[in-house]
């Protein structure tokens, strides 16, 4: 069995952050051109989540190391919500793209899991807040970040993807995600932060 280093995490962590930065953009840009053209870009899209959900699980793992020796379980609780989210976003989606199911099944499960990511940011964030763990405005950032994917969660359940709270929320990730994700990978990159 392979083991990392902590060395080695924080900077796969770190590049893993720019990855998620990098593909929530590119997500945005498929989805847009989806409803717009077409297929392919509803797969390149689908893919794109894939590699998103992925690519937070060492971010999570991070985050959870951050903060298990202050608040041991609700550190602990917040990574299981965080992670098992994510899976699901990997298997919903990886069975999307090999169409073993149909987008109808995945329509309310995926935005579900990455609302449940979304939540665990914001309790990560507002812990770094609390404990001082990260810069102000980062953890600020962080939570809003997180809220972004909350807000879409909380539009689809009121009225689907046509409800402004979808748009908002949607828009709030896209923006503030990205900047944290990058903020946040240049600072483990940087040997700033200690787990």
């Amino acid at each position: 069995m392979i083991q990392m280093t902590n060395a080695e995490l924080i900077r796969y962590a770190g590049w893993s952050a720019f990855t998620s930065a990098i593909v929530t953009i590119v997500g945005l840009v498929t989805l847009t051109l989806f409803f717009t053209l077409g297929e392919p870009w509803g797969t390149i899209n689908d893919i794109s989540s894939v590699v998103l959900a992925l690519s937070t699980l060492p971010v999570l793992i991070v985050l959870h190391r951050l903060h298990c020796h202050d608040v041991p379980a609700v550190s602990l609780v917040t990574f299981f919500i965080g992670i098992l989210a994510m899976l699901v976003v990997v298997v919903f989606q990886t069975l999307l793209i090999v169409r073993v199911i149909a987008f109808a099944q995945t329509a309310v499960v995926v935005p579900v899991a990455y609302g449940l990511f979304g939540a665990a940011l914001m309790v990560y964030s507002y812990l770094a807040l609390a404990h001082e763990v990260l810069s102000r405005r980062l953890a600020v950032l962080g939570i809003i970040a997180g809220a972004g994917y909350v807000m879409v969660i909380i539009g689809f359940i009121l009225g689907g993807q046509e409800h402004p709270l979808t748009a908002i929320g949607g828009l709030t990730t896209v923006v503030c995600y990205p900047i944290w994700a990058i903020w946040f990978g240049r600072m483990l990159l940087a040997g700033r932060l200690i787990t």
